[in-house]
Protein backbone atom coordinates (compact mmCIF):
# COMPACT_ATOMS: atom_id res chain seq x y z
CA UNK A 1 0.00 0.00 0.00
CA UNK A 2 1.37 3.47 -0.87
CA UNK A 3 2.62 5.72 1.90
CA UNK A 4 -0.22 7.91 3.12
CA UNK A 5 1.30 10.05 5.89
CA UNK A 6 4.06 12.01 4.19
CA UNK A 7 6.43 14.53 5.73
CA UNK A 8 7.75 17.02 3.18
CA UNK A 9 10.92 18.89 4.10
CA UNK A 10 10.03 22.19 2.49
CA UNK A 11 6.96 24.26 1.61
CA UNK A 12 4.05 23.49 -0.74
CA UNK A 13 5.23 26.11 -3.25
CA UNK A 14 3.82 29.16 -1.50
CA UNK A 15 4.36 30.93 1.82
CA UNK A 16 1.14 31.34 3.77
CA UNK A 17 0.27 34.78 5.09
CA UNK A 18 3.19 36.40 3.34
CA UNK A 19 1.71 39.90 3.66
CA UNK A 20 1.95 39.61 7.46
CA UNK A 21 5.60 38.54 7.55
CA UNK A 22 8.84 40.46 7.30
CA UNK A 23 11.05 40.04 4.27
CA UNK A 24 13.60 38.33 6.50
CA UNK A 25 11.03 35.77 7.67
CA UNK A 26 9.85 35.15 4.12
CA UNK A 27 13.37 34.66 2.83
CA UNK A 28 14.07 32.08 5.54
CA UNK A 29 10.83 30.23 4.85
CA UNK A 30 11.82 30.05 1.17
CA UNK A 31 15.04 28.28 2.15
CA UNK A 32 17.18 31.37 1.40
CA UNK A 33 16.22 31.36 -2.28
CA UNK A 34 12.72 31.92 -3.65
CA UNK A 35 13.62 29.67 -6.59
CA UNK A 36 13.06 26.74 -4.22
CA UNK A 37 9.34 27.45 -4.57
CA UNK A 38 9.49 26.06 -8.12
CA UNK A 39 10.48 22.49 -7.33
CA UNK A 40 8.59 22.49 -4.01
CA UNK A 41 5.47 23.40 -5.99
CA UNK A 42 6.20 20.72 -8.59
CA UNK A 43 6.64 17.84 -6.14
CA UNK A 44 3.64 18.95 -4.13
CA UNK A 45 1.56 18.68 -7.33
CA UNK A 46 3.06 15.35 -8.32
CA UNK A 47 2.73 13.38 -5.06
CA UNK A 48 -0.63 12.57 -3.49
CA UNK A 49 -1.29 11.75 0.16
CA UNK A 50 -1.70 13.40 3.53
CA UNK A 51 1.28 15.78 3.41
CA UNK A 52 2.73 17.90 6.19
CA UNK A 53 5.30 20.57 5.31
CA UNK A 54 8.16 20.90 7.76
CA UNK A 55 11.48 22.70 8.12
CA UNK A 56 14.99 21.35 8.57
CA UNK A 57 14.68 21.87 12.33
CA UNK A 58 11.94 19.25 12.80
CA UNK A 59 12.78 16.59 15.40
CA UNK A 60 13.58 13.15 13.95
CA UNK A 61 11.48 11.50 16.68
CA UNK A 62 8.46 13.49 15.50
CA UNK A 63 8.98 12.22 11.95
CA UNK A 64 9.43 8.62 13.06
CA UNK A 65 6.31 8.61 15.25
CA UNK A 66 3.91 10.41 12.89
CA UNK A 67 4.81 9.63 9.29
CA UNK A 68 5.30 6.75 6.87
CA UNK A 69 7.85 8.42 4.59
CA UNK A 70 9.83 11.62 4.05
CA UNK A 71 9.90 13.60 0.79
CA UNK A 72 12.83 15.94 0.26
CA UNK A 73 12.65 18.18 -2.85
CA UNK A 74 16.38 18.83 -3.09
CA UNK A 75 18.58 21.53 -4.60
CA UNK A 76 22.35 22.11 -4.75
CA UNK A 77 22.97 20.67 -1.29
CA UNK A 78 26.18 19.04 -2.56
CA UNK A 79 28.21 22.19 -2.10
CA UNK A 80 31.86 21.77 -1.05
CA UNK A 81 31.52 24.80 1.25
CA UNK A 82 28.60 23.31 3.16
CA UNK A 83 28.40 20.62 5.83
CA UNK A 84 25.15 18.68 5.53
CA UNK A 85 25.34 17.06 8.96
CA UNK A 86 21.98 18.51 9.99
CA UNK A 87 20.10 16.61 7.27
CA UNK A 88 22.27 13.54 7.63
CA UNK A 89 21.30 13.40 11.32
CA UNK A 90 17.63 14.06 10.60
CA UNK A 91 17.20 11.35 7.96
CA UNK A 92 19.37 8.84 9.81
CA UNK A 93 17.53 9.17 13.14
CA UNK A 94 14.05 9.37 11.60
CA UNK A 95 14.90 6.14 9.76
CA UNK A 96 11.99 6.37 7.32
CA UNK A 97 11.79 5.68 3.59
CA UNK A 98 13.10 8.75 1.76
CA UNK A 99 12.00 10.17 -1.59
CA UNK A 100 14.59 12.68 -2.77
CA UNK A 101 14.58 14.37 -6.17
CA UNK A 102 16.52 17.20 -7.79
CA UNK A 103 19.79 16.90 -5.86
CA UNK A 104 22.69 18.73 -7.49
CA UNK A 105 26.36 19.56 -7.09
CA UNK A 106 27.54 23.14 -6.73
CA UNK A 107 30.84 23.70 -8.54
CA UNK A 108 32.44 26.35 -10.76
CA UNK A 109 32.11 24.10 -13.79
CA UNK A 110 31.27 20.52 -14.72
CA UNK A 111 34.89 19.50 -15.30
CA UNK A 112 36.02 19.69 -11.66
CA UNK A 113 35.13 17.08 -9.06
CA UNK A 114 34.64 18.88 -5.72
CA UNK A 115 35.77 17.54 -2.36
CA UNK A 116 33.16 17.45 0.39
CA UNK A 117 33.18 17.89 4.14
CA UNK A 118 32.63 14.80 6.34
CA UNK A 119 29.03 15.76 7.13
CA UNK A 120 28.17 15.98 3.44
CA UNK A 121 29.79 12.62 2.72
CA UNK A 122 27.68 11.11 5.49
CA UNK A 123 24.61 12.85 4.06
CA UNK A 124 25.20 11.08 0.73
CA UNK A 125 25.56 7.73 2.49
CA UNK A 126 22.41 8.20 4.59
CA UNK A 127 20.17 9.24 1.69
CA UNK A 128 21.50 6.39 -0.43
CA UNK A 129 20.55 3.90 2.28
CA UNK A 130 17.02 5.27 2.76
CA UNK A 131 16.01 6.05 -0.83
CA UNK A 132 15.16 3.49 -3.49
CA UNK A 133 17.02 5.82 -5.84
CA UNK A 134 18.36 9.34 -5.43
CA UNK A 135 16.93 11.59 -8.13
CA UNK A 136 19.72 13.91 -9.31
CA UNK A 137 19.95 16.91 -11.62
CA UNK A 138 22.34 15.52 -14.22
CA UNK A 139 25.18 13.22 -15.21
CA UNK A 140 27.77 15.39 -13.46
CA UNK A 141 26.00 15.01 -10.10
CA UNK A 142 25.60 11.27 -10.74
CA UNK A 143 29.34 10.93 -11.42
CA UNK A 144 30.25 12.91 -8.31
CA UNK A 145 27.97 10.78 -6.14
CA UNK A 146 29.31 7.57 -7.64
CA UNK A 147 32.84 8.79 -6.87
CA UNK A 148 31.66 9.10 -3.26
CA UNK A 149 30.28 5.56 -3.11
CA UNK A 150 26.63 6.20 -4.04
CA UNK A 151 25.42 4.14 -6.98
CA UNK A 152 21.62 4.11 -6.66
CA UNK A 153 21.14 7.38 -8.55
CA UNK A 154 18.60 8.28 -11.21
CA UNK A 155 19.18 11.24 -13.51
CA UNK A 156 15.84 13.07 -13.72
CA UNK A 157 16.75 16.76 -14.04
CA UNK A 158 14.39 18.95 -11.99
CA UNK A 159 10.75 18.08 -11.14
CA UNK A 160 9.81 21.63 -12.18
CA UNK A 161 10.31 20.46 -15.79
CA UNK A 162 7.02 18.59 -15.43
CA UNK A 163 4.74 21.31 -14.06
CA UNK A 164 3.15 21.95 -17.45
CA UNK A 165 0.91 19.23 -18.85
CA UNK A 166 1.56 20.43 -22.42
CA UNK A 167 2.66 17.35 -24.38
CA UNK A 168 4.50 19.26 -27.13
CA UNK A 169 5.98 22.00 -24.98
CA UNK A 170 9.30 22.07 -26.82
CA UNK A 171 7.78 22.26 -30.30
CA UNK A 172 5.49 25.05 -29.14
CA UNK A 173 8.39 26.97 -27.57
CA UNK A 174 10.61 26.59 -30.63
CA UNK A 175 7.83 28.06 -32.76
CA UNK A 176 7.52 31.02 -30.37
CA UNK A 177 11.27 31.62 -30.18
CA UNK A 178 11.54 31.69 -33.97
CA UNK A 179 8.65 34.12 -34.30
CA UNK A 180 9.99 36.62 -31.75
CA UNK A 181 10.70 39.39 -34.22
CA UNK A 182 10.00 42.04 -31.59
CA UNK A 183 10.46 41.75 -27.82
CA UNK A 184 8.24 44.31 -26.12
CA UNK A 185 8.04 42.81 -22.62
CA UNK A 186 10.79 41.03 -20.72
CA UNK A 187 11.46 39.23 -17.44
CA UNK A 188 15.05 39.30 -16.15
CA UNK A 189 16.13 36.61 -13.67
CA UNK A 190 19.63 37.59 -12.58
CA UNK A 191 22.41 36.88 -10.08
CA UNK A 192 23.47 40.48 -9.48
CA UNK A 193 27.15 39.89 -8.64
CA UNK A 194 30.42 41.73 -9.29
CA UNK A 195 31.83 38.76 -11.19
CA UNK A 196 29.15 39.22 -13.87
CA UNK A 197 28.90 43.01 -13.83
CA UNK A 198 29.28 43.36 -17.63
CA UNK A 199 26.41 40.94 -18.19
CA UNK A 200 24.32 42.66 -15.50
CA UNK A 201 24.75 46.07 -17.13
CA UNK A 202 24.02 44.64 -20.55
CA UNK A 203 20.84 43.02 -19.21
CA UNK A 204 19.90 46.30 -17.54
CA UNK A 205 20.03 48.02 -20.93
CA UNK A 206 17.73 45.35 -22.37
CA UNK A 207 15.33 45.90 -19.51
CA UNK A 208 15.31 49.67 -19.78
CA UNK A 209 14.28 49.42 -23.42
CA UNK A 210 11.36 47.13 -22.55
CA UNK A 211 10.11 48.17 -19.09
CA UNK A 212 11.20 44.76 -17.78
CA UNK A 213 10.40 43.11 -14.49
CA UNK A 214 13.56 42.21 -12.55
CA UNK A 215 12.70 39.08 -10.60
CA UNK A 216 14.85 38.54 -7.51
CA UNK A 217 15.39 35.17 -5.82
CA UNK A 218 18.42 35.83 -3.60
CA UNK A 219 20.38 37.06 -1.69
CA UNK A 220 18.38 38.50 1.17
CA UNK A 221 19.23 42.14 0.40
CA UNK A 222 17.73 41.91 -3.10
CA UNK A 223 14.62 40.18 -1.77
CA UNK A 224 14.18 42.95 0.83
CA UNK A 225 14.62 45.68 -1.79
CA UNK A 226 12.17 44.00 -4.16
CA UNK A 227 9.70 43.64 -1.29
CA UNK A 228 9.84 47.37 -0.50
CA UNK A 229 12.10 47.11 2.56
CA UNK A 230 14.83 49.58 1.60
CA UNK A 231 15.22 50.65 5.22
CA UNK A 232 16.15 47.07 6.18
CA UNK A 233 19.17 47.03 3.83
CA UNK A 234 22.50 48.64 4.65
CA UNK A 235 23.28 51.62 2.47
CA UNK A 236 26.64 50.12 1.52
CA UNK A 237 24.86 47.04 0.13
CA UNK A 238 22.42 49.21 -1.83
CA UNK A 239 25.36 51.19 -3.25
CA UNK A 240 27.14 47.99 -4.29
CA UNK A 241 24.07 46.63 -6.13
CA UNK A 242 23.51 50.04 -7.73
CA UNK A 243 27.10 50.10 -8.99
CA UNK A 244 26.94 46.57 -10.40
CA UNK A 245 23.68 47.03 -12.26
CA UNK A 246 23.39 50.65 -13.36
CA UNK A 247 26.09 53.05 -12.09
CA UNK A 248 24.88 55.72 -14.52
CA UNK A 249 21.70 56.31 -12.49
CA UNK A 250 21.60 58.77 -9.62
CA UNK A 251 20.83 57.26 -6.18
CA UNK A 252 17.33 58.74 -6.33
CA UNK A 253 16.72 57.36 -9.82
CA UNK A 254 18.04 53.94 -8.76
CA UNK A 255 15.64 53.82 -5.79
CA UNK A 256 12.74 54.79 -8.05
CA UNK A 257 13.78 52.09 -10.56
CA UNK A 258 13.93 49.41 -7.84
CA UNK A 259 10.51 50.37 -6.46
CA UNK A 260 8.87 50.19 -9.88
CA UNK A 261 10.63 47.23 -11.49
CA UNK A 262 12.17 44.90 -8.89
CA UNK A 263 9.82 41.98 -8.16
CA UNK A 264 9.84 39.07 -5.73
CA UNK A 265 7.30 36.27 -5.45
CA UNK A 266 6.41 34.04 -2.51
CA UNK A 267 4.05 31.80 -4.48
CA UNK A 268 5.12 29.75 -7.48
CA UNK A 269 1.60 29.89 -8.94
CA UNK A 270 1.43 33.70 -8.74
CA UNK A 271 4.97 33.92 -10.12
CA UNK A 272 3.98 31.84 -13.14
CA UNK A 273 0.81 33.83 -13.64
CA UNK A 274 2.82 37.06 -13.86
CA UNK A 275 5.32 35.49 -16.28
CA UNK A 276 2.52 34.66 -18.72
CA UNK A 277 2.35 38.36 -19.61
CA UNK A 278 5.90 38.74 -20.98
CA UNK A 279 7.30 37.94 -24.42
CA UNK A 280 10.56 36.44 -23.14
CA UNK A 281 12.33 35.50 -19.92
CA UNK A 282 16.15 35.53 -19.74
CA UNK A 283 18.91 35.37 -17.16
CA UNK A 284 21.25 33.35 -15.01
CA UNK A 285 18.61 32.02 -12.60
CA UNK A 286 17.42 28.52 -13.47
CA UNK A 287 14.08 28.36 -11.70
CA UNK A 288 12.83 31.83 -12.59
CA UNK A 289 13.31 30.90 -16.23
CA UNK A 290 11.91 27.40 -15.73
CA UNK A 291 8.68 28.80 -14.28
CA UNK A 292 8.32 31.03 -17.35
CA UNK A 293 8.96 28.03 -19.59
CA UNK A 294 6.23 26.01 -17.89
CA UNK A 295 3.70 28.77 -18.62
CA UNK A 296 4.64 28.59 -22.34
CA UNK A 297 6.63 31.82 -22.16
CA UNK A 298 9.96 31.34 -24.02
CA UNK A 299 13.17 31.63 -22.04
CA UNK A 300 16.92 31.76 -22.57
CA UNK A 301 19.10 30.61 -19.71
CA UNK A 302 22.62 31.99 -19.19
CA UNK A 303 24.45 29.22 -17.28
CA UNK A 304 27.35 30.42 -15.14
CA UNK A 305 28.21 27.41 -12.96
CA UNK A 306 27.87 23.62 -12.84
CA UNK A 307 24.34 23.51 -11.41
CA UNK A 308 22.76 25.71 -14.10
CA UNK A 309 24.88 24.33 -16.96
CA UNK A 310 24.19 20.73 -15.95
CA UNK A 311 20.41 21.25 -15.83
CA UNK A 312 20.20 23.29 -19.03
CA UNK A 313 22.27 20.75 -20.94
CA UNK A 314 20.43 17.71 -19.61
CA UNK A 315 16.94 19.11 -20.15
CA UNK A 316 17.84 20.54 -23.60
CA UNK A 317 16.69 24.05 -22.67
CA UNK A 318 17.59 27.11 -24.78
CA UNK A 319 20.79 28.60 -23.35
CA UNK A 320 23.84 30.70 -24.08
CA UNK A 321 26.76 30.50 -21.65
CA UNK A 322 27.00 33.69 -19.60
CA UNK A 323 30.69 34.20 -20.42
CA UNK A 324 29.89 34.12 -24.16
CA UNK A 325 27.63 37.18 -24.11
CA UNK A 326 29.60 40.25 -25.11
CA UNK A 327 29.22 43.48 -23.19
CA UNK A 328 26.49 45.67 -24.74
CA UNK A 329 25.34 42.88 -27.06
CA UNK A 330 21.77 43.50 -28.28
CA UNK A 331 19.22 41.03 -26.94
CA UNK A 332 18.17 40.18 -30.51
CA UNK A 333 21.76 39.09 -31.22
CA UNK A 334 21.70 36.75 -28.22
CA UNK A 335 18.35 35.35 -29.34
CA UNK A 336 19.77 34.58 -32.77
CA UNK A 337 22.60 32.57 -31.20
CA UNK A 338 20.23 30.18 -29.45
CA UNK A 339 20.30 26.72 -30.98
CA UNK A 340 17.13 25.08 -29.71
CA UNK A 341 15.41 21.98 -31.08
CA UNK A 342 11.89 21.64 -29.71
CA UNK A 343 11.49 18.01 -30.77
CA UNK A 344 14.72 17.04 -28.97
CA UNK A 345 13.55 18.86 -25.85
CA UNK A 346 10.25 16.94 -25.94
CA UNK A 347 12.04 13.63 -26.45
CA UNK A 348 14.44 14.30 -23.58
CA UNK A 349 11.55 15.45 -21.37
CA UNK A 350 9.75 12.19 -22.10
CA UNK A 351 12.79 10.14 -21.08
CA UNK A 352 13.34 12.13 -17.89
CA UNK A 353 9.65 11.94 -16.96
CA UNK A 354 9.76 8.18 -17.45
CA UNK A 355 12.62 7.96 -14.95
CA UNK A 356 10.91 10.37 -12.54
CA UNK A 357 7.61 8.47 -12.56
CA UNK A 358 9.48 5.18 -12.17
CA UNK A 359 11.37 6.57 -9.15
CA UNK A 360 8.14 7.78 -7.52
CA UNK A 361 6.38 4.46 -8.23
CA UNK A 362 9.26 2.42 -6.80
CA UNK A 363 9.27 4.74 -3.78
CA UNK A 364 5.70 3.66 -3.02
CA UNK A 365 3.89 7.01 -3.25
CA UNK A 366 0.62 7.85 -4.99
CA UNK A 367 1.22 9.85 -8.18
CA UNK A 368 -1.08 12.67 -9.25
CA UNK A 369 -3.38 11.60 -12.15
CA UNK A 370 -2.36 14.62 -14.27
CA UNK A 371 1.31 13.56 -14.10
CA UNK A 372 0.36 9.98 -14.96
CA UNK A 373 -1.62 11.27 -17.95
CA UNK A 374 1.33 13.35 -19.17
CA UNK A 375 3.57 10.31 -18.74
CA UNK A 376 1.17 8.20 -20.79
CA UNK A 377 0.82 10.87 -23.48
CA UNK A 378 4.58 11.19 -23.88
CA UNK A 379 5.07 7.44 -24.36
CA UNK A 380 5.30 7.98 -28.12
CA UNK A 381 8.35 10.19 -27.66
CA UNK A 382 10.00 7.53 -25.50
CA UNK A 383 9.27 4.85 -28.10
CA UNK A 384 10.66 7.10 -30.86
CA UNK A 385 13.95 7.47 -28.98
CA UNK A 386 14.18 3.76 -28.22
CA UNK A 387 13.74 2.95 -31.90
Amino acid sequence: MPHKRIAVIGQPGAINGCFEKTSEQLFKECGLNTGNLAFWYAMNRHIEGNKSFLGWGVKPEFLKNNFDAVVFPAANQLNPDWDMSILADLFEKADLPLIICGLGVQAKNITEKPQFKPGSKRFMKVISERAVSVGVRGEFTAEVMQANGVNNVEVIGCPSNFISCEENLGILQERQLRSLSQIDTLALNLDITESMSDLMRTAFSWGQQRNAMYVNQAPEALVKMANGDFSAVEQGTINRIHNILCPQLTPAAFKKFVKSQFKVFFSAAEWMNQLRSVDLSVGTRMHGNMLAWQTKTPCILFPHDSRTHELADLMQLPYVMSNQIAANAPLEEVLQRVNFNGAKYDQRRALLLDKYVSLLSRSNVDINPALRQLHSSLSGNREHIAA
